[in-house]
């Protein structure tokens, strides 16, 4: 992988990472979605066998800058596109747009808006083949996990619950079979709220599940939910009493037997609760961690340093971990460290963030890593992977990252040709 062409994508584009899907392979066609620096909420192509770009600008005037607000892509059965997005809590408006056309990014309906009945923001949408409906899962009422239903392939929507609730809003990552099933990591709160710990769950639609298929109750069709985060199976077990591991989560996958496969990160240095001013003393070892359900129980490991901090008051910010969809022996991270040692990049000079392939061929106990970039001189977060039938990609941002809402960062991406 590493020695294919690294690509410029787009020029201007950033992302968060709780919201799904926001990059898709389409034959010879990659689709990403994106907020420039100015706000505006983009949808861009490539086109592998041509070179040809394409970026679409589909809300620029409603949002101030802010990747938090960044769209979801879905492609529906008739081959459009459907994009939905959110501002950070800005008001109750899920917005939507689907393309006119098949294959096409170019042109797009006008914007519609659903009432989500709770300040909205991280959209992600999944289509449940099975049933015949797209969810779209977001933060919502409470600002805890929330679903809106469409029963028409994104045409019309409406409100359908609260998937669960803690005070302090969990932070979700979902995946899907596509076929019958929703899955999730979550965490109780934002971390540096709370002493995080990681758990799995899923839904058909119908009920919710522990990892193990234990029936925890209906999927609610209410505007509130008794559930908790840890009423669901424990994938990782954080530190309660002396917060020495506090866990964000990062990315889930399926593998070829519909067992989930998740990423996530622990800052081993947390700030101290309730001194979220203390800045300065914390945030600066992250360390990247892997689990896998075997079908029994999880199988969990640290299994990388991820380094420092992306800025101060956000110390839990890293330069992030993905799953390769495809392939479960597969990650790409971000780290200004070694991954292996936790040795700084460039001794004495300025710390850039590096991406970084890993592989396992043990399930996940150990890990060989290679660099994708290096020597960079500029920073490279928050990698994306993508495959499909005959390609694979992965894409990340590279520049400045300040803050959430001011950043100047360009897509870049790899891209070749699958071997299997």
């Amino acid at each position: 992988m590493i020695k294919k062409r690294i690509i410029l994508l787009s020029n201007n584009s950033s992302w968060c990472w709780f919201q799904d899907e926001r990059v898709l392979l389409d034959g010879d066609q990659l689709l990403f979605s994106g907020v420039t620096s100015e706000g505006a909420n983009t949808v861009s192509s490539y086109n592998i066998a041509t070179g040809e770009k394409q970026t679409v600008v589909l809300n620029d005037t409603t949002f101030q800058p802010d990747d938090h607000n960044v769209g979801v892509l879905l492609k529906r059965p008739d081959g459009r596109y459907l994009t939905v997005y959110a501002g950070h809590g800005v008001d109750t408006k899920m917005r939507y747009r689907i393309s006119s056309s098949p294959g096409d990014i170019s042109e797009w309906g006008l914007e519609q808006t659903a009432n989500t009945k709770g300040g909205t923001t991280y959209s992600n949408v999944y289509h449940l083949c099975k049933e015949g409906k797209i969810y779209n899962f977001h933060r919502g009422i409470g600002w805890n996990p929330n679903y809106m239903v469409s029963e028409d392939e994104g045409e019309s929507w409406r409100y359908g619950g609260q998937l669960l609730a803690h005070p302090g809003r969990p932070y979700i990552q979902y995946a899907s079979d596509n076929w019958s099933r929703i899955h999730f990591i979550m965490t109780e709160a934002h971390p540096r709220n709370y002493n995080n710990s990681i758990y799995h769950g899923y839904t058909d639609g119908e009920q919710v599940y522990g990892s193990g298929g234990q029936a925890l109750g209906p999927l609610s069709g209410k505007e509130s939910t008794d559930l908790k985060p840890y009423d669901f199976t424990t994938v990782f077990d954080g530190d309660s009493t002396t917060r020495a591991d506090v866990a964000w989560t990062s990315d889930i996958e399926l593998d070829g037997e519909g067992r989930p496969y998740v990423a996530f990160s622990v800052t081993k240095d947390p700030i101290a609760l309730g001194e979220r001013e203390q800045t300065d003393k914390a945030g600066f070892d992250h360390r990247y961690h892997y689990a896998r359900w075997d079908g029994e129980q999880w199988q969990e490991h640290e299994i990388a340093y991820a380094g420092s901090r992306l800025y101060p008051g956000e110390n839990e910010y890293t330069g992030l971990i993905t799953l390769h969809p495809d392939d479960p022996n597969v990650v790409y991270i971000s780290a200004d460290v070694d991954p292996a040692t936790g040795e700084e990049l460039n001794p004495g000079g300025p710390r850039r963030y590096e991406i970084f392939r890993g592989t396992t061929s043990d399930r996940g106990a150990s890990w060989e890593w290679t660099p994708v970039t290096e020597n960079s001189d500029q920073d490279n977060i928050r990698p994306v992977v993508v495959s499909n039938e005959r390609y694979e990609a992965v894409l990340w941002l590279n520049g400045r990252y300040t803050t959430y809402t001011d950043y100047d960062l360009d897509v870049l991406g790899i891209v070749r040709e699958r071997e299997d």
